[in-house]
């Protein structure tokens, strides 16, 4: 039997994908089935199990590989740079930039589902999912206020963990803002927040 090239294999997964994002941004992760994402995909409900283990996988893997790759950067607790509060404004800034670009609809409304479904649910296997991945990204905006305040560039006199968890409030906030009408100015919300932190820093 000829084996099966690894294009063929991230082609089918990208395919699978594909149908998915289109599938739960219509129906939703809850109401979709594998066999609709199957069809629209054009192979057998089977096939997808191949590549994805369950439902719940399909929907984290539809989630956008920006969204991850910024996420990691957020968690990395070796990159802050020469000014740690240059380089903190600037990832932030790179973050808030993603609510913009079409995809990150669809991750929203995939993600949002999957923290209602846990939530209803009361599947704790999810909920504690959820909890560590707020955990990693809430750590990591702490670490690096500290940074920033440890190296002088940030003296705002302030809680970080408390600041760390609130900004990360603030970014979902603006998500769902944007999700509800496109053209609520986040861009302009995140410069405000800046400047209000560079003026209790007195940066400004």
């Amino acid at each position: 039997m000829a084996k099966v090239s690894d294009a063929h294999l991230e082609a089918r997964r990208r395919s699978i994908l594909e149908a998915a994002t289109h599938v739960f941004s219509r129906k939703g992760v809850e109401s979709a089935t594998m066999a609709e994402i199957a069809r629209l995909a054009g192979i057998s409900p089977g096939a997808i199990y191949r590549y994805f283990d369950s439902k719940e996988a399909l929907a984290r893997g539809c989630m956008s590989e920006n969204s991850f790759a910024v996420q990691s950067q957020w968690k990395n607790e070796s990159a802050t740079g020469a000014d740690a509060w240059a380089s903190f404004r600037e990832l932030a800034r790179e973050t808030f930039s993603l609510i913009h670009e079409p995809e990150e609809r669809t991750d929203t409304i995939i993600f949002l589902e999957g923290v209602l479904a846990a939530v209803r649910d009361d599947d704790r296997g999810m909920v504690l999912a959820l909890c560590g991945e707020y955990e990693g990204t809430v750590a990591g905006i702490q670490r690096r206020l500290e940074a920033a305040r440890d190296e002088g560039t940030f003296a705002g006199a302030v809680n970080s963990r408390h600041l760390a968890e609130a900004l990360y409030s603030f970014y979902w906030g603006a998500r769902l803002s944007h999700l509800i009408d496109p053209k609520v100015d986040t861009d302009a919300q995140f410069n405000e927040l800046i400047a209000i932190l560079e003026r209790a820093s007195g940066r400004s």
